[in-house]
């Protein structure tokens, strides 16, 4: 996957990288971030449980496990019909408030993450969540990751989750890089749809 690779600095004084990528070499590597980075399940089921509770709404480990890759902005109506808006606001705002204390729970991918470590000065890298911003601020400085990305792209900062391609297309766009030479790294079905939708190979990431 080797190309070359400048730095140039932007208008806004910004470091902005310039590649030479040859014909059949890589341009830029894609992750995504809970459960292909980070082992977040543990953290974000708990913090679920707790922001459902405080509303009087029951959440299991099973049901949670169905939801895996997905938005709250669309699993929390699945699991609760009728809560309404207001209700799904609330829980997400509970959860964002109540997922720092549950931070510890979190383990790094430390083979990917050494692969990322490793590939980031030389190729352009983002990541695609739907992890809400604040929240995975908070796991990228946890695992000091926050350095390695030249686009991030969070779950509230796109109209259409996966397995909507939105936020793939997003970071093309912003890398500048064609998803035909690129490649996402996803664990879970709908974050290998929504990259998949956006052109992109994908290579799945095993549980760790």
């Amino acid at each position: 996957m080797t190309t070359n690779c400048r730095e140039a600095t932007s208008e806004t004084g910004g470091q902005v990288r310039e590649m030479g990528t040859p014909p059949g070499t890589v341009q830029a590597l894609l992750f995504d971030l809970d459960g292909t980075l980070v082992d977040t399940r543990e953290a974000n089921f708990l913090a679920y449980r707790d922001a459902f509770a405080e509303r009087g709404f029951e959440l299991t480990a099973e049901q949670f496990a169905t939801t895996w890759g997905r938005d709250s902005r669309d699993f929390i109506p699945d699991l609760l019909p009728g809560v309404g808006q207001e209700g799904v606001d609330a829980i997400r705002a509970a959860k964002s408030r109540l997922y720092a204390e549950q931070l510890h729970r979190t383990a790094a991918n430390e083979a990917l993450v050494a692969f990322l470590r490793l590939v980031a000065p030389t190729h352009r890298t983002a990541l695609v969540s739907t992890a809400k911003s604040g929240n995975g601020r908070q796991i990228l400085a946890t695992h000091g990751l926050t350095e390695l990305f030249d686009v991030v792209v969070w779950g509230d900062e796109v109209d259409r989750s996966k397995p909507d391609p939105e936020g793939y297309l997003r970071a093309l766009d912003l890398l500048g890089a064609d998803a035909a030479s690129s490649l996402a790294f996803e664990d879970s079905a709908t974050g290998r749809q929504a990259a998949l939708a956006a052109g992109l190979s994908v290579l799945e990431v095993p549980a760790f």
